[in-house]
């Protein structure tokens, strides 16, 4: 069977594979932001604790995630933690709970 120029496989639905979506990488709290309209950043960085005698103790993850939105002013939230998830969450926690800090004083430049 062609349809407008190109052929048109006969699929019947036993022999029809289910659509899979590939697992998701991001954090669910960072999804639901960004489908609310927020944008969002993350940024890794350790924290170094050395002894007195410059011996490497212990490396400490720090993981700060942030997330800004311009509604006619800018809200911004943003959160550390030792974890990608633990971030996230305290950042979608602020936003729900009406935590975020908003400033009225942008100032936008027009070309």
């Amino acid at each position: 069977m062609h349809h407008r120029g190109m052929a048109v496989r006969d699929v019947h639905p036993e022999n029809r594979r289910l659509r899979r979506h590939g697992v998701h990488l991001e954090p669910p709290d960072r999804r639901a932001l960004e489908r609310a309209g927020w944008r969002t950043t993350l940024e890794y960085r350790e924290n170094h604790v050395r002894g007195r005698d410059g011996r490497l103790i212990e490396i400490v993850p720090a993981w700060t995630a942030e997330a800004e939105r311009f509604d006619g002013g800018l809200s911004f939230a943003s959160a550390m933690a030792p974890t990608i998830d633990a971030a996230w969450a305290m950042v979608r926690a602020d936003i729900e709970a009406d935590r975020a800090r908003t400033t009225t004083r942008i100032r936008l430049l027009r070309a």
